[in-house]
């Protein structure tokens, strides 16, 4: 029976409302033990509003007001740092020696100095120390990798010349704008900005499928004008693969360009998020995991709904091939179920049944990890088995250094022997 892992929290805003509690709890071996939530419980009232405080959602859940009680509870596991990415080096490093478990929501900490730093401190104690990079377990990134990675899709994707990804918003300043620049995330601080914020999970995505790039090249914008300036809320990243990179190699011997894009001014009701060209096909995706809307607006609840990370039909993503890139065109036996085709000129287009998201698998491979730990396995091998391990959260990080030097310079920046450790 697998051991049952107590699980404690620093911080209670969207994160760990929205996405870490209801997809830790799915989990059956894992126990939300305690919340670490500064403000005092409210007044015992009729109809408590729920989602402001742990003690009205979760009313037997410890609660503690601040990490030095969380971090001395000997009962407490594994810690998840869910707060503003400012403090997670202090706060993850304070957990390690209290000899607890860490997850860090991400971006891992501002600099790869910091994040060695925790990498180094987790091995001497034997602990495990990840980074929460959900969006590995997006319905897109899963679908994207299933066919570069799995004949006979790959044979059309393959040799890929160019990868367009991107995270867009529509949110300009309004009225309330005096207010929104007081939140933490607008504050001109180490680790802040979209290039942290969102590219961190581009720049992660592109890292598992092809590794750490030749060289990089990046601009960064203060798009809206809003306060303060050196805060970005747009950028631009190129990341370059030669023909002779171990990317390459695999790629047919022919380089790859990966260009990664975020933006709060897009003025469009459908986002695009992918568009990914082969010799003899594009993959397209329109919007983002169907998961985040459903876990916002219903929380755990979602998890236990029967269309829960189910696409609908008209966001599935879009195949191109040329008629003959296989017989008759038929897409359905390559791809599998199609729900709208098109032709035009030589090409023939359909809407492909996508990879089903999974956030929840983040927390099951985890509680799995430490659960095996609790029942005595050697550390050095359960972390072979993590999905997403410190030191490649740290390589994002070493590639937003990199992007931030490039983009104050305007020079093209070389990455695989820079990012040494």
């Amino acid at each position: 029976m697998a051991a049952t892992v107590n699980v404690g929290i620093v911080g209670y805003g969207l994160s760990t409302t929205a996405f870490q509690i209801p997809t830790l709890t799915a989990v059956p071996n894992a126990r939300l033990y305690a919340v670490v939530q500064r403000s005092v419980p409210p007044e015992p009232v009729a109809k408590p509003k729920r989602g402001d405080h742990v003690a009205v959602d979760y009313p037997d859940v410890k609660h503690y007001r601040d990490t030095d009680s969380l971090f001395k509870d000997p009962d407490v596991h594994l810690v998840v740092i869910s707060t503003p990415s400012p403090g997670h080096y202090e706060l993850a490093k304070a957990a390690l020696e209290h000899g607890k478990h860490v997850i860090v929501e991400k971006p891992f900490c501002p600099t790869t100095a910091e994040c060695t730093a925790l990498i180094n401190l987790a091995a001497s104690k034997s602990l495990l120390l990840t980074v929460y990079h959900n969006r590995r377990f997006d319905s897109d990134f899963l679908t994207l990798r299933k066919y570069l990675n799995t004949a006979p899709t790959s044979s059309l994707l393959h040799p890929t010349i160019s990868i367009t990804s991107q995270f867009n918003r529509y949110r300009l300043p309004d009225a309330n704008a005096a207010s929104t620049q007081k939140a933490w995330k607008s504050e001109d601080v180490p680790g802040n900005g979209i290039l942290y914020d969102l590219g961190s999970h581009l720049i992660d995505q592109i890292l598992y499928l092809f590794g750490l790039p030749d060289w990089l090249w990046a601009h960064t914008d203060n798009q809206r004008q809003t306060p303060p300036l050196p805060v970005d809320d747009s950028f631009t990243l190129y990341l370059y693969y030669s023909a002779d990179s171990n990317a390459g190699k695999a790629n047919g011997g022919h380089p790859i360009t990966a260009e990664l894009k975020s933006s709060m001014v897009s003025a469009t009701p459908r986002q695009n998020r992918w568009v990914v060209k082969g010799w003899r096909a594009t993959y397209k995706k329109f919007g983002t995991d169907v998961q985040e809307k459903q876990l916002r607006e219903s929380g755990a609840a979602a998890i236990r709904q029967w269309d829960y990370a189910t696409e609908n039909v008209g966001e599935w993503p879009e195949i191109t091939i040329p008629h003959d890139a296989v017989e008759d065109g038929h897409l359905e036996a390559v791809f599998g179920k199609i729900a709208v085709t098109q032709s035009e000129g030589s090409f023939i287009s359909g809407k492909v049944k996508p990879e089903k998201g999974d956030y929840v698998e983040y927390y099951r491979n985890i509680i799995d990890c430490v659960g095996r730990l609790l029942s005595g396995e050697d550390c050095k091998v359960v972390k072979g088995d993590l999905h997403v391990k410190a030191e490649e959260a740290r390589d994002v990080i070493g590639v937003i250094e990199l992007a931030k030097e490039s983009a104050a310079t305007g020079n093209r920046v070389e990455v695989k022997q820079r990012l040494k450790y």
